[in-house]
């Protein structure tokens, strides 16, 4: 009798493929609640803002947020997980980290806050008024995430999903009331206490570490950390920074690779110089200065905004290059800090 014939062999799948068998159930239900659900309320945020004030302040609102992220990228300082390490030590050694955290958080926020008035006074200098008057409206959260980043008890993975609910709920009560442009800003910057809120006082269990750290903090610590986890994260900001046209959507993109761990493959393709990223600040910094000047008009800005972001994220990490351990020190994997 003839041999029966055999069906050839499936094609390997492709890298798409590969990708999506990865994704376990269990991980799609965290991205769900950490980027999908996040990322709906958000578009839902903007659609109500977008029939509120309009396209033009809303895309101006759009341009003072990037701005005031872009600040923070620049100051940031990653205290919360030195904090996190010292969970289950002796109180004495928890003090002094929490203690020294909010006054390491207290100087970010007053270098802010003069970062702010100095782009508030340019801002009006090339007549943009509008985002000018949005700054200081939105930045009105800034205390909430500076009291985050040195408590422990908001530590949690789900806090951008309280931080777009409760901006929806602010967007939808100024909306209500009709405060518009200006009830609009105010819900941005109300939208951080509303999440700080609701993290801090959620009940959940506490995380000890498996090897909690007894030493004191020190600066050196902090800086170390916001090296390792901004080299870390610039794939993420850089694809994020790109997709920032798309607004919201282009923020779930970014978010979702980031999800799927698509960054930290990418990451060792980056430069491992500082020089490197002193000139990605400086080009992008002139980026946005010629796009604010040329143009002025609102997509023009969150353009700028854009720019400025990407310049911020480099110039943190090349101040804090010193601190940068060694490639393949084993401290150069630590977590990451939950960001919006």
């Amino acid at each position: 009798m003839p041999e029966t014939q055999r069906d050839p062999p499936p094609p390997p799948p492709s890298r798409l493929g590969r990708a999506l068998r990865a994704i376990k159930p269990r991980r799609l239900l965290h991205l769900s609640l950490r980027e999908y659900l996040p990322a709906l309320m958000t578009i839902s945020l903007w659609a109500i803002i977008l029939v509120a004030i309009g396209p033009a302040d809303t895309a101006r609102l759009f341009a003072a947020n990037l701005m005031l992220r872009a600040i923070q990228m620049l100051t940031r300082l990653a205290t919360a997980q030195s904090i996190r390490a010292r969970t289950g030590t002796p109180k004495p050694i928890q003090k002094q980290a929490r203690r020294f955290a909010r006054i390491v958080q207290l100087a970010v926020l007053a270098a802010n806050v003069i970062l702010i008035v100095a782009l508030v006074r340019g801002l009006a200098a090339i007549g943009q008024h509008q985002i000018a008057l949005f700054l200081p409206l939105i930045a009105v959260g800034m205390p909430a995430r500076i009291f985050r980043y040195s408590d422990v008890r908001t530590d949690s993975p789900y806090f951008r999903l309280a931080l777009s609910s409760g901006g929806l709920v602010m967007a939808l009560v100024g909306w209500a009331a009709g405060l518009g442009a200006i009830g609009m800003g105010l819900a941005f910057g109300m939208r951080e206490w509303v999440a700080y809120g609701v993290i801090r006082y959620w009940p959940k269990a506490a995380h000890v570490p498996e090897r909690p750290i007894v030493d004191p903090l020190a600066f050196a610590e902090v800086a170390r950390n916001t090296a390792i986890s901004g080299r870390r994260l610039f794939v993420y900001r850089i694809a994020k920074i790109a997709l920032t046209i798309f607004g919201p959507v282009g923020n779930f993109a970014a978010r979702t690779g980031r999800g799927l761990n698509w960054h930290n493959k990418i990451e060792p393709y980056l430069p491992h110089r500082l020089s490197g990223f002193i000139l990605i600040a400086v080009a992008t910094t002139g980026g946005a200065v010629f796009l604010a000047l040329r143009s002025g008009e609102p997509a023009a800005m969150i353009g700028a905004a854009a720019l400025m972001q990407l310049a911020a994220a480099s110039a943190n990490i090349a101040l804090m290059w010193y601190y940068l351990p060694d490639r393949h020190d084993p401290n150069l994997v630590i977590e990451e800090d939950e960001e919006e």
